[in-house]
């Protein structure tokens, strides 16, 4: 009996084999396991390897040693693992086998020991005030491309949104909630491959930005954020990583805000303002769509050391608007029940010293009366 064909359809007549679309179908969905952003860095860390092999073969101790090379320029341990994992991912997609093995391994835990503090550190943060001072700047030039930015930076603030995740919107996954404001919808993230999503309210400044907008670039479907030509022309395609992050550069300075910004200083602030404003870290967690949770603590640890347990308990420090509440808030209510327990009791002790003082008073004036009768007998 012949044996089944898994690798594609046989021909009963020539015996011979008939590939499908299947194989080529099945190649697109491995190479798009990873996000657009992680491919493209995954294609430049492997070219850069090539580019130092020179033609030499792959093996662990090359790896190594341009791990060395790496380390020796000045990178960063996060770049010399994201090098690892990209010549990783490439023997997996090829089916050939990896060339990371004890010595590659031994020689990241070096570089990552020795390489501590090395890197581009991370951008400020732009919090929930400046970003609606950087907003209105931005609509007040009056032209297409101000409005679209100014959209892009009330959307992208209240909503937490990766630069990925703003180039992905289309005009479609946004919606009106029920009192004007605007909902966004995102369908996928970094941590959301899947496609599983989740929506976020962005207000009704926004949601008047967003109709002005569609409006004005005479768009109702297809990408949200487009390409302006000079002419004032808005093109078909959608803004790429690279533009937003010019856009916030160049908005930012606008409105006299210093520092290092990028795509991602919205995110950033709009965390900062949240735990600010008393937000749990699950409640942050949840809107700016993070997996795990030391990531996110990256944003907001400064603020939480400064409001911290030592710092309550040690220095007598108060977090700053709800978070006294949500922090300790147990302390503060023990401490009011204590307090109302001895208002009462001081009270109760009142009442007793001014009835005894009138028992005494009353035994006093009878002592006086018994004192005559006795004098007159």
């Amino acid at each position: 009996m012949r044996e089944p064909n898994l690798a594609g359809k046989a021909d009963t007549n020539t015996n011979t084999i008939h590939t499908s679309g299947d194989d080529e179908r099945c190649t697109r969905l491995v190479d798009e396991k990873h996000a657009e952003g992680t491919r493209q860095t995954y294609r430049r860390a492997v070219r850069g390897f090539d580019e130092w092999l020179d033609g030499r073969t792959a093996t662990d101790a090359e790896l190594a040693r341009h791990l060395g090379h790496m380390f020796s320029r000045g990178m960063s341990p996060n770049y010399a693992g994201v090098v690892v994992a990209a010549v990783e991912d490439r023997a997996e997609r090829e089916g050939s086998a990896s060339p990371c093995a004890e010595l590659t391994a031994r020689s990241l835990v070096g570089f990552r020991r020795n390489g501590a503090g090395r890197g581009t550190g991370q951008v400020a943060g732009i919090g929930w005030k400046d970003a609606k001072r950087v907003a209105k700047l931005a609509e007040a030039r009056g032209d297409l491309a101000g409005l679209r930015d100014a959209l892009y930076i009330r959307i992208a603030s209240a909503c937490l949104l990766r630069v990925s995740e703003a180039s992905a919107l289309d005009v479609g996954n946004l919606s009106f909630a029920k009192d004007g404001g605007l909902l966004v919808h995102v369908r996928r993230s970094k941590t959301d491959q899947q496609g599983k999503g989740s929506t976020h309210y962005a207000g009704t400044p926004a949601a008047t930005l967003l109709r002005r907008w569609l409006k004005a670039a005479d768009i109702d479907a297809g990408p949200l954020f487009r390409r302006i030509h000079r002419s004032g022309a808005v093109r078909d395609g959608r803004l790429g990583a690279r533009t937003f992050r010019d856009i916030v550069k160049r908005r930012a300075a606008a409105a006299g805000i210093g520092g290092r910004v990028s795509g991602h200083s919205f995110r950033i602030g709009a965390a900062q303002s949240m735990r600010a404003a008393g937000a749990t870290h699950a409640e942050i967690m949840v809107e700016g769509r993070w997996k795990r949770i030391e990531t996110m603590l990256r944003y907001i640890r400064d603020q939480d050391a400064a409001t911290g347990t030592t710092a309550r308990l040690c220095f007598g420090v108060t977090p700053p608007d709800g978070r006294s509440k949500r922090r300790g808030g147990h302390e503060a209510a023990e401490r009011a029940r204590r307090q109302k327990r001895g208002g009462k009791a001081a009270k109760e002790l009142r009442r007793i010293r001014k009835d005894s003082r009138r028992i005494m008073s009353t035994l006093a004036k009878q002592g006086k009366q018994l004192a005559r009768i006795e004098k007159a007998l």
